[in-house]
């Protein structure tokens, strides 16, 4: 087997040919444009062919072989399914259109034929390609659809190629001829914050060449959904970015069982306020536009007497009816955690001190309305305002400081 050209931006063509020099004529002819890789008879041909199918763009051989070895390297190309997709064209000066129908019964998809025109030659050559191409696209296409991620390609400029299913947060008039070739996500999903998230995240990538692996939250229709969106670049053969290739994947069981398990681990079983697991991680991302923050530090009163007197279960649901207080009087953006028996601190975001000393006042007053065995719950307090994240735990202790001297004056007067 020989060589003759050997550049790696170039297509390879494997040439079948026995002595023929109609067949070197035509190679030499177009040793600019492809990379040739030359055997002498079909034997040695389909050996190649089999052994370096997937790096070969066609495949050219000689209609004067010897023996009908043309039809026969045709026929065991054809019975082999690796194989098939790989176009062959004939070269030949065959006169007779039976000939021809022959060749091409037996597989062959063009002919070349002399004189030999340069420009015809190649204009063949890669139509021939673009055909088996394409055909082996649509083939894979139809595989790939019959798999429940939805798979995609994009050009350059974001806009689909194909898509293999389209879900129900894409919009069209329902036109059974609509395709999503040829658009982008902003102009199809109803999602409009999502789409361009993601019309942004495509331009990046192509921009870049960075993969991307995130899981989005959809609700279109009514339908809450968790996606995984897989991308990675396409390149072309001279490492130029051409598209993007992308999944997506349903995850919407595995994303609310993971929030799930992620929540359990965060919460506070008893009360539903975040535990001091959670804490720690809190208090290390607090955003800034949060700033002022106000920390109340609580604590119940009188939780031994209650349960020295009624008992544990009973103690547990004064402590439980003291996350119901706090979650009746703070505000929504409040973070609140139990921090380990009846201790509870209580962060307010864009709060200051004189607000959270609001917001005690009103918590006192509140819980006259709420009793165990008769006995009024009743709870210390101490805040203090939080400015930034480098004094947390000092504030936290302030807060604590004060919280002890309001449960000291509770004390003398019950």
């Amino acid at each position: 087997m020989e060589v003759l050209t050997a550049h790696r931006n170039k297509r390879t063509i494997l040439l079948v040919k026995e002595n023929s020099e109609n067949a070197s004529q035509l190679c030499k002819l177009l040793a600019d444009v492809y990379n040739f890789m030359v055997t002498t008879n079909s034997e040695e041909g389909f050996s190649a062919l089999k052994r370096m199918c997937d790096n070969l763009s066609a495949v050219l051989v000689d209609s004067e072989l010897p023996d009908n070895a043309c039809e026969i390297f045709l026929q065991k190309v054809r019975s082999n399914k690796r194989l098939e997709t790989i176009p062959i064209l004939v070269i030949s000066d065959l006169e007779t259109m039976a000939q021809k129908v022959n060749f091409l019964a037996l597989g062959a998809v063009d002919f070349i034929t002399f004189p030999y025109q340069r420009e015809i030659i190649v204009n063949r050559i890669s139509n021939a390609i673009h055909i088996k191409d394409s055909a082996t696209f649509l083939q894979l296409e139809k595989m790939l659809r019959a798999l429940p991620a939805n798979i995609y390609l994009k050009d350059a400029e974001g806009k689909y190629v194909f898509a293999t299913h389209y879900w129900h947060h894409i919009e069209h008039d329902g036109d059974p001829d609509w395709t999503i070739r040829g658009k982008t996500d902003i102009e199809i999903r109803k999602d409009r914050e999502n789409a361009i998230k993601a019309y942004q995240s495509d331009l990046e990538l192509l921009r870049t060449g960075e993969g991307k692996d995130y899981v989005i939250e959809v609700n279109a229709d009514n339908i809450l959904e968790y996606l995984q969106i897989i991308k990675q670049p396409v390149y072309n053969d001279n490492n130029e970015i051409t598209g993007i290739i992308a999944l997506i994947n349903n995850v919407t069981e595995q994303e609310i069982l993971r929030r799930k398990l992620e929540r359990q681990a965060h919460t506070d079983e008893l009360t539903g306020l975040y535990n001091r697991l959670y804490f720690e991680k809190y208090i290390q991302s607090i955003p800034p536009k949060d700033y002022p923050i106000s920390i109340i530090s609580a604590d119940c009163n009188a939780l031994k007497f209650i349960n020295d007197t009624y008992g544990h279960l009973v103690g547990d649901e004064y402590i439980r009816l003291s996350a119901v207080l706090f979650r009746m009087v703070l505000p929504e953006n409040a973070v609140m955690f139990r921090m380990g028996g009846d201790e509870f601190l209580l962060f307010v975001p864009e709060t200051s001190l004189e607000k959270a000393g609001y917001y005690i006042t009103e918590l006192k007053h509140q819980a006259k309305l709420f009793h165990i065995k008769e006995q009024q719950i009743s709870i210390s307090y101490g805040a203090c305002q939080l400015e930034n994240p480098y004094h947390i735990r000092q504030c936290i202790e302030m807060a604590d400081t004060l919280m002890y001297e309001d449960k000291k004056q509770y004390h003398q007067q019950n």
